[in-house]
């Protein structure tokens, strides 16, 4: 009996065809469905305390001596008079001299803590003149906060203050104890700051049951194939590593080359490094991405994702050809320095160059130096580790810590898509990593593929109603904190707990 091989590869295909379908069809959305939350009034000043916050020049230095005291202490000073009620109830430590802890006792001793995090300091301005309002004036103008750290990250410090200042002044009891753990030095490392924070909880025994600091946002356009804009929930955050390749040879006139300079050799290794990064994977945070981004997806990304047995080779080289996704799925590998010779005509004895790693949670700091000695094997350098840090642990994405972020997001911002994702950078968060299972990174300010650059960068400002939003993001985490385990409605809402007298309905917008 013989078969037509058409007829063959026909059945072939048509079954294909239908594993796909189904599998798309059963590739569920992992979207918290949410109603309406009853939040108090906020105060129509808020956005002039916020404006008042940006005035001062809390920039921070690697070099100590260059921190400005006393606009750090008219900085504290200020807080006490913006928000008499947070003072008031709430017990405050200073750490290290500039960094805060405040305090909030809750009424179950037995309820493990909320630990809300920021930091206060800033970076340099190097472009004053570029921008259309000082970058200390803290204008508002067209609906909007300018000022350097509208953004990163003192919006986000001072609407602590402002969310627990209104839910104090509306009568709300936290019923698990909330911290504000406020850092001065995140812009460098955060060692003095929240590391040092960190460290004063443990000592007291504190083990706080989820930790909220910043890192992702809602983003605008950012992913494409999903028409709704994307909340970024950072899990964890990559580890990094500088390594100085240093070659050592013949020196002379550049009459006479040698036939291999220091230079030669050195830009060889940098192109070898470049040539050969570290593998892509799909696997880790960045597939859990993928599986709370794709059902939100036209048909034909949703089949793809739901379908990676199949398409996943396709999709990771695909994905390695935008810097940005490239840098999600892999440990990245960045020339930042090159440093060599002193005179036109000199060829130089010494070459340096430094490589900057971003390593994703999979690998090591030691994966990565291994790596760079295998790819430079043969080559007449030496390899000195510089600044470096291991990748933070990953956060849970499938308890109800996580489900408590995701329901806060969409209960704020109802028509946004939320998603886990690895945090390219580094935040004070990873500090509180030893004290915390569950530290989520995430701040609800819209990101626009233009407002991205204003980070760090010139006319950095805030939406006054991006700005609003994040204060009822923070009254409604400690809302649904001390909800959760003790009375949710039927289909899990925990929007259903009593609102503090002088209430008004929100809409998700």
């Amino acid at each position: 009996m013989s078969f037509d091989p058409f007829y063959v590869a026909g059945l072939v295909l048509l079954g294909l065809f239908a594993v796909l379908a189904i599998r798309t069809a059963m590739f569920r959305t992992r979207q918290i469905q949410v109603g309406a939350i009853d939040v108090p009034a906020l105060d129509p000043d808020a956005p002039k305390r916020l404006s008042r916050a940006l005035q001062f020049r809390t920039v921070t230095h690697r070099d100590p001596s260059q921190l400005d005291e006393e606009a750090y202490q008219d900085y504290r000073t200020y807080l006490r008079s913006a928000f008499p009620h947070v003072h008031d109830a709430m017990d405050r430590t200073v750490i290290n001299e500039h960094s805060l802890l405040y305090c909030w006792e809750g009424s179950d001793p037995a309820a493990d803590p909320v630990v809300l995090a920021a930091h206060y300091d800033v970076v340099p301005v190097d472009a004053p003149d570029q921008w259309d309002h000082g970058p200390f004036d803290g204008a508002i103008e067209d609906d909007y906060v300018y000022g350097r750290g509208a953004l990163d990250d003192k919006a986000s410090a001072v609407a602590l203050f402002e969310s627990m200042e209104t839910l104090i002044r509306t009568g709300y009891t936290p019923r698990r104890t909330v911290y504000l753990a406020i850092g001065h030095d995140e812009e460098v490392g955060g060692d003095n700051g929240a590391k040092a924070i960190a460290e004063h909880l443990r000592e007291a025994g504190v083990s706080p049951s989820v930790v909220i600091d910043e890192g992702g946002a809602i983003t605008v356009g950012a992913v494409p194939d999903v028409s709704d804009p994307v909340a970024l929930v950072g899990v964890a955050e990559k580890g990094y590593l500088s390594v100085e390749i240093r070659a050592d040879g013949m020196g002379g006139h550049s009459s006479i080359p040698p036939e291999q300079t220091s230079i030669d050799v050195v830009t060889t290794a940098v192109q070898r490094l470049r040539d050969n990064p570290l593998r892509a994977s799909l696997s880790g945070v960045t597939g859990q991405t993928l599986q709370f981004i794709a059902p939100e997806m036209g048909p034909a990304g949703k089949t793809a994702f739901a379908n990676l047995w199949l398409l996943r080779g396709v999709i990771t080289w695909a994905l390695t050809k935008d810097p940005t996704t490239d840098a999600a799925i892999r440990t990245t590998t960045a020339p930042t320095i090159l440093d060599a010779g002193v005179k036109d005509n000199v060829v130089p004895s010494t070459a340096r160059a430094v490589v900057n790693f971003r390593i994703r949670p999979s690998e090591s700091v030691q994966d990565v130096m291994d790596h760079v000695r295998s790819r430079l094997d043969g080559l007449p350098v030496t390899l000195h580790p510089q600044q470096q840090g291991e990748p933070t642990r990953v956060s849970p994405m499938d308890d109800e810590w996580f489900d408590l972020v995701q329901r806060t997001i969409r209960e704020i911002a109802d028509d946004v898509v939320v998603a886990p994702f690895l945090v390219p950078g580094t935040t004070d968060s990873r500090h509180y990593a030893s004290i915390s299972e569950h530290v989520y990174r995430f701040a609800p300010f819209r990101l626009t593929q233009d407002d991205k650059h204003r980070i760090h960068g010139i006319n950095e400002r805030i939406a006054v109603s991006c700005y609003e939003r994040m204060i009822t993001y923070y009254m409604q985490i400690v809302r649904n904190a001390d909800a959760l385990g003790v009375d949710l409605g039927s289909d899990g809402a925990v929007s259903r707990i009593p609102a503090a007298p002088e209430a008004s309905t929100v809409e998700g917008e």
